[in-house]
């Protein structure tokens, strides 16, 4: 029997991990993309993502990412191999509050001192004053690779793709798209993932979300750094960030304070904090790379029922440049929200 049909918009990684939890379930599912497929262009696309607890706030924070870890295991376990690197973590600012709702939560970590710092993290200028915050539970999650296994699942598991299709608001909102040939797909429900262009896609959305672009500098570096734990919150305006260069990777930096809506980065403004902070010796420039993703006004992610589709067309936007760690609990919850078709087909 044919399964409930879903349109998916925007092959991003939520997008193909929503794609993948739905195909997994016996759903007929059509993936649309503006760009070609897969989509090496877009912003899920990139050598790592960082995964760590330091933007929780509180315990239910925590349980979230634990959620999310369990959801990038289920993958690996499906692939056979691993796109994770457990780094561990080090955060330079905030430490007693961070420390506060980690303990509390019991997730594993412990302030450390300079000296301690300078054994984890070789060649670093200068060191927050307040101390740091170690964690071992945290580290690189492999972008690229990642995507380019989940675009090869959803293809083996049947996905129908449409690129270079745009989905225009009145289709989302009718539930129903044209194909190439004149017919009409006519799904169960559509899934709007497609990032900095969800406002496109959902014109009710613009007021409560600002697309941003992201800057990072890529480097090669001696390898004592490929052991180097992910760095969040360092430099003088405590916004540098820094993936270590694990599995062959470049180390990238970049500074979250330069994130901006307002035109290019100052580039100036980037290499003086990574100068500052860092002894680049040894360090090899590489090249440049921009991430364009979308904010809310209010810092909170958005999943939810696009209005006046009576529940048949939900969206997922403002992940804030931090959303791909939680694909996997986004992509559940999504799913969660079906019953009626989830318990049929589960």
């Amino acid at each position: 029997m044919r399964g409930p049909r879903l349109l998916v918009v925007g092959a991003g990684i939520h997008g193909l991990w929503v794609a993948w939890r739905f195909l997994c379930a016996g759903w007929c599912v059509t993936l649309a993309e503006a760009g070609c497929l897969p989509n090496r262009a877009g912003a899920s696309w990139d050598q790592h993502r960082l995964i760590h607890p330091f933007g929780s706030t509180n315990e239910a924070d925590v349980g979230a990412l634990e959620a999310a870890m369990r959801g990038w295991e289920s993958l690996w376990s499906r692939l056979g191999r691993n796109h994770y690197r457990q780094s561990g973590g080090v955060l330079g600012s905030h430490i007693a509050t961070h420390f506060t709702v980690l303990s509390a939560a019991g997730w594993p970590c412990e302030r450390i001192t300079r000296d301690e710092l300078s054994i984890l993290a070789p060649g670093l200028r200068s060191h927050p004053d307040g101390g740091m915050l170690w964690t071992p539970n945290a580290g690189v999650l492999l972008a690229d690779r990642i995507m380019g296994d989940l675009f090869r699942l959803t293809t083996e598991l049947g996905c129908i793709f449409l690129p270079g299709r745009r989905i225009r608001e009145d289709e989302v909102c009718e539930g129903r798209v044209q194909l190439g040939d004149g017919a009409w797909l006519e799904p169960d429900l559509i899934v709007v993932a497609c990032g900095a262009d969800s406002s496109q896609a959902v014109p009710a959305l613009a007021p409560r979300i600002a697309v941003v672009e992201q800057t990072m500098l890529y480097f090669t570096a001696p390898r004592a750094w490929a052991s180097a734990p992910i760095l969040i919150d360092f430099g003088p305006q405590d916004d540098l960030w820094m993936a270590p260069p694990v599995a062959g990777t470049m180390l990238k930096l970049a500074a979250s304070g330069l994130a901006t809506a307002q035109g290019p980065v100052d580039l100036n403004a980037l290499s003086r904090r990574i100068d500052e902070t860092f002894c680049t010796t040894g360090w090899r420039f590489m090249r440049r790379g921009h991430c364009r993703f979308d904010r809310t006004v209010n810092g909170a992610r958005i999943i939810e029922p696009v209005a006046g589709t009576n529940g048949k067309a939900w969206v997922i936007a403002g992940c804030n440049g931090s959303g791909f760690k939680f694909a996997p609990l986004v992509a559940d919850l999504i799913w969660r929200m079906m019953p009626g078709y989830s318990e049929a087909m589960a």
